[in-house]
Parts: structure tokens; C-alpha cells; sequence
């Protein structure tokens, strides 16, 4: 029985509500206001990319405590528009820093990662003390509560996917930051201005979690910076590829690994890069875990729908951006009779996993 129903049968049914209401109580048996649907969405790269670099001529790359203390375009669903928000736990926007600039250091309870996707290769992100430069195709994490600024010393712009679990951390009440000089005191010997001293030289991180490590590396394992260079990731897809070890639902498939425990990229976070032969085509399959797609090369479509063999068709080209809703049959096309499709994603499948909430179904 609706509300509405409980309301025309019995006046004292609408009297308890309303004294309910008074003290701030509500009963199981009424209605309550549905969150909308998260739907399939794709972001072409030339929008993307002209307000951006139209964000970089009219937004001045502001101080670490200002609104502009990043310049970003956010890539936001059609249904929740008013939450500015990617899903309802990831944000994905593109941030653009110009010949020149440096985006000061901040650290905050949200995880992030970067994708680069523009870079002459001198540009660098300089996190807990470790210069990370960044080169088109490498994933740069920034673990929550690192330190972390960006510099742009090159005469080219440098451009790359932002992936932050700030929706999660705000729903949980559990989202805050500390900008460079509220830290100073702690780090007096850290910090230069607005950015930290590189201490350590880029690729550091690679040797200390290497396969042969320091014994005793005073480092929570679940929160580890590091690099994965692009040039590594293509060559093991590559390699696999000629030996087709391939999925029938995701086709050549890597899961980039926390380097300690072997786990998820981040505990709330887990990214991927996927190849599609030429011609390729996958079978459907649903999961809990929302995902956004990067198109690293190539061109294809998604289907995407409630039924096994989708309902909307998502067309793709290189560079262009793409989200897959939880619990949505969806599958994939290497449109290419002749070249191979690479796609980077993110989704929240640890944090369904850690719940013990990540279900999935292959067609």
C-alpha cells in the first residue's frame, strides 16, 4: 500500500505522519524519493578538448587555497547534473597546466590518479617528494594524504584524465585537505614556497617496490605513489595480443597492480587498459562496479542496455571519453578491420568488492 493509498483509507494514518515528520522520524512503509539512475554517457574528445583549452584563455591558474586551484573540465552524467559528479563515487576531469605553470601542493583524504594524455615528457607531478614525469599513456598515483603539485617547465601544454574518489569520500563524511603552508609546520624542511623539493628522482618508486625491494620500508602498502609507464603497459598488451590470450567479454586485459600487495590499483579505486583485435568483437556481461572509458587509440562502439545484447550504441573515437552504469549489459567492437582499439577505465569495483556487493554476469 502506497502512501498515497494509507492517506485516502485512514485519517489517522496521515495524523502519524505528520507528528512523525515533527520529530524528525519517518516510517518504513512510506514513500521516499528514488535517487535517479546513473545513465550511459559519451563525451567526445573535440568538446572536451575545446573547453578546455578555452578554460586555459578566460581561467587563471589560481593559489592552492583559491576555487581555481586546478583547471579542469568534469565530465558529468546527464542524471545528476546538480551533483556535478561523474558517478556517485568518481570524479573523472581533464586538467590542463600551460607552459610555465605550476599547480600547487595540496594533500586531502580523497585518492587520485592521473592519465596523461598531451606531454613532451618534461612536464612532472612531484609527489611526497618524488619527481614523476609524465609522458602520454603513464598512470601517476597520488594516493590520499600524499603531497602532491604539478609543474609544466616545457614549452607545450600538458594534458591528462583526473580520477578522484571524492564523491565517496564526501558521502562518507569522511573528505578533507590541508593546503602546503597548513603543513609547513610539520615539514619546515619540505617545502619551497608553494611546491615541495624534489628529493627523490623520477622512477624512484619503481626501484623501491621492485621485485627486489628494502626489507623494511616504513609504507602502508595499501597507499603506495607510483608510475606505470605507458611504454611497459603497451608492450605487455602487445605481447599478449600475438599470443591471444584474450577474454570473450574485454578481449586483452590488464589489471594495474597495487606493486605490494597485488591487489587493486587503490583501495577505492581500480584502473585498467584493454586491447580489441581489428575486427574484434565481445560477448555482454554486467557487473556492479560503475566504469569510464578512456579511448587511448582506435575507434569502435559500446552497447550498452538492459538487455544481453545492449540497446544503445556508443560510438567512439580516439581520445573520447565513455561511462558504463552499474549493473548494465554491455559489450564491445573494434570497428578497425585493420588496427587495434586500446582503452584505459577506472571503476569502483574494490570498494563492491571490500562490501562483498561486486556481483557480475557473463552472457
Amino acid at each position: 500500500m502506497s502512501e498515497a493509498e494509507a492517506k485516502s483509507e485512514d485519517p489517522r494514518v496521515e495524523a502519524l505522519h505528520e507528528r512523525m515528520a515533527g520529530y524528525s522520524l519517518g516510517g518504513h512503509w512510506q514513500e521516499r524519493q528514488q535517487a535517479p539512475a546513473l545513465v550511459p554517457h559519451l563525451w567526445p574528445w573535440a568538446a572536451i578538448y575545446e573547453c578546455l583549452m578555452e578554460s586555459g584563455e578566460v581561467i587563471k591558474l589560481g593559489h592552492v587555497g583559491d576555487a581555481a586551484n586546478r583547471r579542469t573540465v568534469q565530465l558529468v552524467n546527464p542524471a545528476i547534473t546538480n551533483l556535478k559528479s561523474t558517478t556517485r563515487t568518481l570524479q573523472m576531469s581533464i586538467q590542463l597546466v600551460k607552459p610555465g605553470e605550476n599547480a600547487e601542493c595540496h594533500r586531502h583524504s580523497a585518492a587520485a590518479l592521473r592519465f596523461i594524455v598531451e606531454s613532451d615528457g618534461g612536464s612532472y607531478t612531484n609527489v611526497d617528494g618524488e619527481q614523476m614525469l609524465m609522458e602520454p599513456g603513464d598512470l601517476v598515483l597520488t594516493p590520499n594524504w600524499t603531497w602532491h603539485d604539478h609543474h609544466n617547465p616545457s614549452d607545450t601544454n600538458v594534458v591528462w584524465l583526473d580520477v578522484l574518489d571524492v564523491h565517496l569520500a564526501k558521502y562518507l563524511d569522511a573528505m578533507y585537505g590541508e593546503t602546503y603552508d597548513q603543513g609547513q609546520a610539520d615539514n619546515a624542511n619540505y617545502f619551497e614556497g608553494a611546491s615541495q623539493t624534489v628529493v627523490y628522482p623520477d622512477g624512484y618508486c619503481r626501484l623501491r617496490f621492485g621485485v627486489a625491494r628494502p626489507p623494511q620500508d616504513q609504507v602502508d602498502p595499501r597507499f603506495v605513489p607510483y608510475t606505470y609507464k605507458w611504454r611497459d603497459t603497451r608492450a605487455t598488451l602487445d605481447a599478449l595480443a600475438e599470443a591471444d590470450v584474450s577474454d570473450p567479454h574485454d578481449g586483452i586485459l590488464l589489471d594495474f597492480k597495487n606493486p605490494l600487495t597485488g591487489g587493486p590499483t587503490m583501495p577505492t579505486i581500480n584502473c585498467r587498459a584493454q586491447l580489441l583485435s581489428p575486427g574484434e568483437e565481445t560477448r555482454p556481461h554486467n557487473h556492479t562496479s560503475s566504469t569510464i572509458y578512456h579511448v587511448v587509440e582506435g575507434e569502435g562502439v559500446t552497447a550498452v542496455g538492459s538487455g544481453k545484447n545492449g540497446s544503445r550504441d556508443l560510438a567512439w573515437a580516439e581520445k573520447d571519453c565513455f561511462f558504463v552504469p552499474s549493473k548494465s549489459w554491455h559489450s564491445f567492437k573494434n570497428t578497425s578491420k585493420t588496427d587495434p582499439a586500446i582503452l584505459f577505465s577506472v571503476s569502483d569495483k574494490p570498494v563492491l568488492e571490500s562490501l562483498g556487493l561486486y556481483r557480475e554476469e557473463r552472457a
